[in-house]
């Protein structure tokens, strides 16, 4: 018997060139494309012209709370944070840091995607 959930597609995975899965940086990316950026193709480009202005020097830094998390960019390095008040019982830790140069290569990955699957 098929019901209306086994109809619905699974959600896909967030991959890019040189994403190491299990990787905790990584796995923060994709929990941020897939929670905060969705498939939103214009919210994505925003994010993407933020970082890249802020990894050109054209920005000092740029910070956003989504969804479930909050974004702080910097130069070379960013910090996703989850977006509640702190880590629940067996959760991860609240914030961690990620290579700059590798959320972009998720974001433009991601948006890479949602144009051909437009």
């Amino acid at each position: 018997m098929s019901t209306q959930n086994d109809r619905l597609p699974m959600p896909m995975v967030p991959d890019w060139p040189g994403r190491k899965a299990g990787d905790a940086g990584h796995d923060r990316i994709a929990a941020l494309i897939v929670l905060d950026i969705q498939n939103a193709p214009q919210w994505a480009r925003r994010v993407l012209g933020e970082v890249e202005d802020v990894m050109s020097g054209a920005s000092s830094g740029w910070e956003m709370a989504m969804n479930a998390h909050i974004l702080t960019v910097g130069k070379t390095r960013c910090e996703i944070a989850a977006s509640h008040d702190g880590p629940e019982e067996g959760e991860c830790e609240d914030s961690i840091s990620v290579q700059t140069g590798d959320l972009k290569a998720a974001l433009v990955a991601w948006i890479a995607k949602m144009d051909r699957d437009a």
